[in-house]
């Protein structure tokens, strides 16, 4: 919340609560770590609404993210169920997608933490790792045919 504003102790509560609710919903409350939603809820709502562009850049990367995370497992899904042979050129694709994933996580967590002042260079960054992200994710597709 903006440093002006005094918000009860009790709504800041339930307004981080819902956040981390939130957090954890969007990852289909599988994996991650309940004080990891906290924290990351926390820095939110201490953050305020910020500026409508961050916010928008932010929900589109985190988007992004989900994504990956859910053709990620069900590329090493596949993946593990393949003859050694075939399993290989399949298995670096797998670890690059997983790379890119991380990375796009770390440029998220820079414009979090950047809030109003997140730079274009970090959203351009996070564009440039979704669009190997969608090509890997694409030419794996394509095997598959």
């Amino acid at each position: 919340m903006p440093k002006t504003e005094k918000v009860d102790s009790g709504l800041r509560k339930r307004m981080i609560a819902e956040a981390a609710y939130f957090r954890a919903e969007k990852r289909n409350f599988k994996g991650g770590d309940p004080v990891t939603d906290w924290i990351e809820a926390e820095k939110e709502i201490e953050a305020g609404p910020g500026n409508p562009e961050t916010r928008h850049i932010l929900d589109r990367i985190e988007e992004q993210v989900a994504t990956a995370n859910k053709k990620l497992r069900a590329l090493k899904k596949k993946v593990s169920g393949m003859k050694a042979e075939a399993r290989k050129e399949w298995k670096q694709d797998v670890e690059k997608l997983a790379e890119l994933r991380d990375s796009l996580e770390k440029r998220l967590q820079e414009i979090r933490e950047r809030g109003e002042d997140a730079s274009r260079k970090a959203q351009k960054q996070a564009e440039k790792i979704w669009d190997e992200i969608s090509e890997i994710v694409q030419r794996t597709t394509s095997r598959r045919k």
